[in-house]
């Protein structure tokens, strides 16, 4: 990990001081470092106009009454590069053991999306897979990570639908992320709301499980990107957490020689066994959300009404079912290779079994059969009336 370093700061006299870094700061000059750049997509990817639109529509986003800076936490971009740098250094998916024999099988890997997809497309890091459950294609899909339980907060992260782009009946001055304007409150002050281009306008498959990254770019491999730079029109999505216990341990970082030095051999082992327990609970906590949001959406799309296919492009509805199961299997071979080596591995197995009851985790699982299963629900309830009529008939 990272030991604190010394840059110049300012002080309120002007005068030059050295003050140090904390760890807090560093990770998220990291974070910030790969994160893309949509100025960087300007001609090579996007005509100039179309990326300063969107650029203006999150400036003006930031300036809205509702927009909160950091959202859930103030230290939320140090967990995101956390949350992907535990899952690719400790092996969550365990793909060395289900896949280390595969000379084609490429390694998980993620990026962190740029802040335009945070915030309108509402995902906080892109995640890349490719081995034989993918047919060795390599498979995106998108983390939207939270570290809360607020049911009127959580039941938003699952209701976003899948949209991307704007059609040609859309009016062509305004981003594909909306429109802006200038309002006046009752007592005179005047602020910028900003509106969603409507669903009309967009492109997509538009019902939950899935989402679209205008400004991806694979800043992990900018010579032989696994997936070219540019818009990623369509990718399973899932929303990641666990509990801020955990998360307030994590974000201290791995414990460093200088806690033993500054504290002792006691408090660096402790903190270091917290530090284990804590990673092995979000890895479960992980395993256990994935799976099970992905088994929900591949429910979902089982079980569409007849009416919400009509609506959907029928290349991009057998692309999402495609990229579902290959997830699903993934995801399954993960948590079962898990739950086998948990047997034999106590501090494992009793990380596995704290995610039961983890709140956060809880949460996600409610809203996330609320949300998908409610289609399948809708069809088999649809079904079960045209029988009624048909037997009424008869």
């Amino acid at each position: 990990m990272f030991k604190e370093s010394k840059s110049p700061n300012v002080t309120m006299n002007g005068d030059s001081s050295t003050k140090p870094r904390s760890f807090i700061e560093l990770m998220e000059d990291v974070q910030a470092a790969i994160t893309p750049k949509p100025a960087s997509f300007i001609e090579t990817v996007y005509p100039t106009t179309e990326v300063q639109s969107d650029m203006k529509q999150l400036q003006d986003f930031r300036n809205t009454p509702e927009f909160k800076h950091g959202e859930e936490r103030s230290d939320s971009k140090l967990l995101e590069k956390t949350f992907t740098d535990m899952a690719e250094q400790d092996d969550w998916f365990h793909e060395d053991e289900l896949y280390g024999d595969d000379p084609d099988y490429l390694m998980f890997t993620s990026v962190p999306t740029s802040e335009i997809d945070d915030t309108f497309n509402h995902i906080d890091a892109i995640c890349m897979i490719c081995n034989e459950t993918t047919n060795h294609e390599v498979l995106p899909f998108a983390i939207d990570l939270t570290y809360n339980t607020d049911p009127s907060k959580m039941s938003q992260k699952f209701k976003w639908k899948h949209v991307y782009g704007k059609k040609s009946s859309a009016p062509e001055s305004i981003s594909e992320f909306g429109s802006s304007s200038m309002e006046q409150s009752p007592r005179g002050e005047r602020y910028i709301s900003t509106s969603p281009l409507p669903l009309r306008y967009r492109y997509g498959l538009k019902i939950p499980g899935f989402a679209s990254a205008k400004y991806f770019e694979d800043t992990n491999s900018l010579d032989e990107p696994l997936i070219e730079k540019g818009r990623i029109k369509l990718m399973p999505r899932l929303v990641v957490g666990y509990s801020p216990d955990i998360a307030d341990i994590i974000a201290r970082g791995k414990p460093t020689d200088e806690i033993r030095q500054k504290y002792g051999d006691q408090v660096f082992e402790q903190r270091r066994e917290e530090y284990r327990d804590a990673t092995l609970r979000a890895k479960w906590c992980t395993l256990f959300e994935c799976l099970s949001q992905a088994s929900s959406i591949k429910s979902m799309l089982d079980n569409l009404s007849d009416e919400e296919i009509s609506r959907m492009d029928p290349q991009e509805l057998d692309e999402a079912k495609k990229q579902i199961t290959m997830l699903h299997d993934y995801l399954k071979k993960a948590v079962d290779t898990a739950s086998k080596e948990a047997e034999s591995d106590p501090r494992s197995l009793a990380a596995m079994k704290y995610a039961d009851r983890d709140t956060v985790r809880n949460a996600i699982e409610s809203h996330s059969i609320s949300t998908y299963e409610r289609q399948k629900n809708r069809k088999l309830g649809q079904g079960a009336m045209s029988s009624l009529g048909r037997s009424s008939v008869a």
